[in-house]
């Protein structure tokens, strides 16, 4: 149910309520261009209500662990991801964002693609705003007063209370967070290595400063061998204002909203988006990458942040 607040803070909820309920039901949804097609360079794209969501590929670099014989077939994937609003009162407020990795043969067994490493993985803090916070504690102090009656020991009077209140004022921080883990989709096997990660961000709910409008992740990946052919499955949920939520919802359950092919990830081809985000961004796209050599160092050197606050250094890594 809406609130006054919500309502306030939505200047287009009713009329977008009623004008836009058909053209927004379509979705834009990314399909394979044929059923041979491998690395879809964009893989989501999803405007509702004016809110873009989008998803794609930036990198893809197939090689090995070590050059010794023996050493593990590995790809390293980064994934590019954009969230856009018009202003801070139609903006995004939270995103999950879940990428499942499994064999394109044989879904769901032991031939899925591990997920050994991810950038981010732990908690991030994107923005800090101080908050001032007052604790109040109350107590009730009673008792009798009156005067004597004769000598009988008894009073005339009446009962009396008196609160009291001691207040301690303090300083905590509201933060906008990134979180990254690398977990077992259970989808279609409740066993084995893990195949799949999540990625959560949330505003500073304080600053109402959106989250970020880019994010670049990096997923290192085991695989079986250098032959069979896997695929990512890449689901992006968002919350924004009230009537985002209410159409986006409903054109889900609608089934307007048609899922996004998987993408295909063959070993051996190479693939690099070409430049179009901040110099600064792009830089580290670009960076060498030592195929025989592929490790968990190389994620952070090509992953990072865009938007109006700035990744902190104080990160919990899990």
């Amino acid at each position: 149910m809406a609130t006054p607040t919500d309502i306030e803070e939505d200047a287009f909820m009713f009329p977008s309520l009623q004008l836009n309920v058909e053209t927004e039901r379509r979705g834009m949804h990314q399909r394979n261009s044929s059923p041979y097609e491998v690395q879809r360079p964009n893989v989501l794209d999803d405007i509702c209500l004016g809110l873009l969501l989008q998803a794609r590929i930036d990198r893809v670099v197939h090689g090995r662990s070590t050059k010794e014989e023996g050493g593990t077939p590995t790809t390293l994937v980064v994934f590019g991801f954009r969230f856009h609003g018009l202003n801070r009162k139609r903006r995004f407020k939270e995103a999950t964002i879940t990428i499942v990795f499994e064999d394109e043969k044989k879904p769901g067994t032991k031939r899925d693609p591990e997920v050994v490493a991810l950038w981010p993985n732990g908690d991030f803090t994107l923005g800090k705003t101080p908050v001032q916070v007052e604790n109040k504690d109350r107590g009730e102090v009673g008792g009798d007063a009156g005067v004597p009656l004769g000598g009988t020991g008894a009073q005339l009077g009446t009962h009396y209370v008196r609160t009291w209140e001691r207040t301690e004022s303090f300083e905590r921080t509201n933060r906008a967070t990134l979180t990254g883990s690398i977990i077992l989709d259970t989808t279609h096997r409740e066993w084995g290595n893990n195949n799949a990660v999540t990625l959560t961000l949330c505003e500073d709910d304080k600053a109402k400063t959106s989250i970020v409008t880019d994010l670049r992740a990096a997923v290192l990946l085991e695989r079986q061998n250098d032959a069979d052919i896997f695929t990512a499955k890449v689901d992006m949920k968002a919350k924004g204002d009230f009537a985002y939520n209410v159409f986006s919802g409903i054109r889900n359950l609608s089934r307007f909203s048609p899922a996004n092919d998987p993408v295909r990830f063959k070993p051996g081809v190479q693939y690099i988006r070409r430049r179009t985000l901040h110099p600064a961004f792009e830089t580290k796209l670009n960076i060498e990458i030592d195929k025989e050599r592929m490790s968990v160092d190389q994620l952070e050197k090509v992953a990072g942040v865009l938007g109006s606050t700035v990744l902190s250094s104080e990160a919990s890594a899990t």
